[in-house]
């Protein structure tokens, strides 16, 4: 009975969703400097300087063009051609006569060792056009990714890439395609750590989102379980490229979790629309700026890679 209890309240949602109506508030704002930069350890520093504006307000609105940047590491004033490295701590100041002033800092994650990686294939489909000039092949890929984590908390970002990448046009019409698939993001139990159990009750699921923690591993090893449906390979068949996959475990700082986090609350949460119909408390943006506008992150970056090359030509049939 305890359970139905808590689902009665969303029987009332369509009722209320018929008595909406759209308006605009004559709401007091008043505009505050917005920083956003994601920090990479080894490449110059880039930070995008705005200002707040209400959601009825045109884009242009949140330009500013007359705010000064400053950027410290280690409590030092930096050059323009800064470039961080990690564990530097840095702070970014912003200041605008129009706008105010903000300022945010940051701590660069220690990269950890390269990844060990593993992989295997199945589920192989192998096609020629009628002239036996092209080839298809699509094809199942298994990958096990084993990372060492340090001690301490800490955060962390999988992301990966493809040589060649995806798909390349050719004489207007004929599509190489060389690509590692789909995803299954329910394969691999890490990316839906931050999913609560009433979420997965009411269908929350991991899709797109590859953050996770140690917090399950914490100064341990952990693999990584990464499942990949239809992947594609089609080119000619006396013009194979050497095809590869990149794979990158980003070591990021907290804002940089705790943005994507509140980012799936918001796109892809219950609470949120919970929140929006009366039944619960607001889920507020995340920053972690002085303002109150905007997400200073850092990330450092260990990449491993795997070679599809000799699968490919094995698998082609002479």
């Amino acid at each position: 009975m305890a359970i139905l209890k808590k689902i009665y309240p969303f029987l009332f949602i369509p009722l209320l969703t018929s008595c909406e109506e759209v308006f605009t508030p004559d709401m007091p704002h008043t505009p505050v400097l917005c920083i956003n930069s994601l920090i990479t350890a080894g490449e110059a520093v880039e930070a995008k300087i705005s200002k707040s504006r209400l959601y009825t307000d045109s884009p242009d609105k949140s330009e500013v063009k007359d705010a000064s940047v400053r950027i410290y590491a280690n409590g030092e004033l930096q050059p323009d051609l800064y470039i961080p490295n990690e564990s530097d701590h840095i702070k970014i100041v912003a200041e605008s006569p129009t706008a105010g002033r903000a300022e945010s800092d940051v701590t660069v994650p220690k990269a950890i060792p390269a990844p060990e990686i593993d992989w295997e294939t199945s589920d192989t489909y192998y096609q020629e056009d009628e002239n036996g000039a092209y080839v298809y092949l699509c094809f199942k890929l298994n990958v096990r990714l084993t990372i060492k984590d340090p001690k301490n908390e800490n955060y962390y970002k999988l992301s990966y890439t493809t040589t060649p990448d995806n798909e390349i046009e050719t004489d207007g019409y004929e599509i190489h395609v060389f690509s590692i698939g789909d995803l299954k993001y329910d394969m691999e139990p890490i990316f839906s750590e931050h999913i609560g159990i009433f979420e997965s009750i009411m269908g929350g699921d991991s899709y797109g989102f590859t953050f996770f923690t140690d917090r399950q591993f914490n100064g341990k090893s952990y693999t990584l379980h990464l499942v990949f449906d239809n992947c594609r390979f089609n080119y000619r068949k006396d013009a194979i490229p050497e095809c590869k996959a990149h794979f990158t475990i980003n070591s990021i700082s907290p804002s940089y979790y705790n943005w994507a986090n509140y980012l799936w609350q918001r796109d892809r949460g219950t609470l949120v629309e919970l929140g929006d119909y009366g039944f619960g408390d607001p889920i507020w943006g995340y920053s972690n700026v002085s303002s109150g506008a905007g997400v200073v992150a850092a990330q450092s970056q260990s990449t491993c890679t795997i070679d599809l090359t000799d699968f490919i030509k094995g698998s082609i049939v002479q």
